[in-house]
């Protein structure tokens, strides 16, 4: 298949703001061999950094939750529950942007990260890849009130979860969130006795 690699061959940008949506002209060999052009529409915000603090001591997964565009249409609760995540700033590393994002939102000061793994949430469409980190804190690491960046229009509740009940949640198919549900599988390997790669 890489012999076959798709190429783009024109880029039309439709818009730029939070994100920038481009239509693709993409060259690419069809089921035959035959080189074919095919449209396709990708946006573009950025990669971003996400982290789920545990307090092991309390037994707890801190998490946030705020409003989500996506969901403001139908009958879905806007307000997703999930890991604290952001997009990387220019010049940042996605362990530089977690602990920022972290310390933004739920006003947790990050020492240590351990790198679970870096997903694509929807590659059909979405040029983001997600760095995905677990942090161990203690309820001496809080050292601001947090709660989103206000200038972003952020209002982020910070939401206290026991470990036995996050783990219930994910059995349940109560995470809706992607990123979340990945960092939430993967503790709950490491606690069957499963290595997490890292």
């Amino acid at each position: 298949m890489s012999a076959d690699r798709p190429r783009i061959v024109a880029r039309l940008r439709i818009y730029k703001g939070w994100s920038s949506f481009d239509i693709l002209t993409v060259e690419a060999a069809d089921a035959e061999g035959t080189q074919r052009r095919y449209e396709r529409e990708i946006v573009d915000h950025g990669d971003a950094a996400v982290v789920l603090a545990i307090d092991r001591g309390r037994g707890l997964a801190i998490l946030v939750r705020q409003w989500r565009p996506g969901l403001l249409e139908g009958d879905a609760d806007p307000y997703l529950l999930e890991a604290c995540a952001g997009l990387i700033d220019p010049g940042e590393t996605p362990e530089d942007a977690a602990r920022r994002e972290a310390l933004e939102e739920t006003g947790l000061t990050i020492g240590a990260l351990r790198k679970i793994a870096t997903i694509l949430p929807a590659a059909g469409t979405f040029t983001e890849r997600m760095h995905l980190f677990v942090a161990e804190i203690s309820a001496d690491d809080r050292r601001a009130r947090g709660g989103g960046n206000p200038h972003e229009g952020e209002r982020i509740e910070i939401v206290e979860v026991p470990l036995e009940n996050l783990f219930a949640m994910a059995r349940r198919g109560e995470i809706e969130d992607a990123k979340t549900l990945v960092l939430v599988q993967a503790l709950m390997l490491e606690a069957l006795g499963q290595p997490v790669l890292s």
